[in-house]
């Protein structure tokens, strides 16, 4: 699947949402995309060209709306995200 063909219910049911009326999962997948575009170097139309980021996305959602505490375990992206968006990755220096 495609990033562009991710909906509500999808991010939703990823992250476990039942009932989320503020919408902030909303916040954290536009900060997710963001992320996404700032780490790999691609833009949004390359980013949907590859069906895995789609998985790195959700990942890198649940994670920023479920640690949304002052302070956490772990520190870093989610390891399987990393290993997708870094095969992707054009601005690794």
């Amino acid at each position: 699947m495609k990033l562009s063909n991710v909906t509500d219910q999808h991010i939703k049911a990823y992250c476990g949402i039942t009932d989320d009326d503020s919408g902030l999962y909303l916040l954290c997948a536009d900060a997710a995309k963001a992320f996404i575009i700032a780490y790999t170097g691609l833009d949004e139309a390359e980013i949907d060209e590859n069906e895995d980021i789609t998985l790195a996305y959700l990942i890198i959602v649940k994670d920023m709306y479920s640690n949304r505490d002052y302070a956490v375990d772990k520190t870093g992206i989610n390891p399987t995200a990393a290993q997708i968006l870094d095969s992707h990755r054009r601005n690794l220096v």
